[in-house]
């Protein structure tokens, strides 16, 4: 398992480093296959007393997992951020878990995971009489993908009201993602290969 600090806007103390590479460490005990974790550090500006945001990213297999938390204290946010990762890694186990009929995991490696912190589980949502409720598609829509540029992706979001846009790039003619960040910025998700 790689694992990368990285901050932005300032340079990461060595103890929070410490901290951030014994806790982010543990993680391959509790979900196994773990290809990398990545750990970005942001602070806004050169204000001490401003929140630092933490965003914590794994990485396993065909699957990414990300929380981001923030905090004025970055030990307290990190902190945050793993106990919100432990919760999504035990949402992740569950799904793979429940995928299958039998309740054995397809992934022999989940078999061997250790058991979530006891704090986590303290957390975790509680069954109901066996009966979870589960997401479900509520609803399907076809639409026309027009070849257009960035800009005018972003105006037909915003023409919309949506927090998102797919549409065709007029450059390259892939499929692309315009969305609306939490800070009102933009972001778009476009395809590798």
């Amino acid at each position: 398992m790689e694992l990368t600090v990285q901050g932005h806007g300032f340079t990461v103390p060595e103890k929070l480093e410490t901290h951030i590479r014994n806790k982010a460490g543990r993680l391959e005990r509790y979900l196994p296959g773990i290809e990398d974790v990545r750990v970005e550090l942001t602070q806004p500006s050169n204000k001490r007393d401003l929140p630092k945001t933490v965003q914590l990213t794994v990485r396993r297999k065909r699957t990414l997992l990300r929380v981001e938390e923030s905090n004025g204290d970055p030990f307290t946010a990190f902190d945050s951020a793993l106990d919100k990762m432990y919760t999504r890694i035990a949402r992740y186990k569950g799904r793979r878990n429940d995928s299958r009929q039998d309740g054995v995991p397809e992934d022999n490696e989940l078999q061997n995971a250790e058991a979530l912190p006891a704090r986590i589980q303290d957390l975790l949502p509680i069954e109901t009489d066996g009966e979870d409720v589960e997401a479900k598609v509520v609803r399907s829509k076809s639409f026309t993908i027009v070849p257009m540029s960035l800009d005018e992706a972003v105006e037909q979001m915003e023409l919309l009201g949506h927090d998102f846009f797919v549409f065709m790039h007029d450059a390259d003619t892939k499929t692309k993602v315009v969305y609306r960040r939490k800070d009102g910025d933009y972001g778009l998700l476009q395809p590798e290969k």
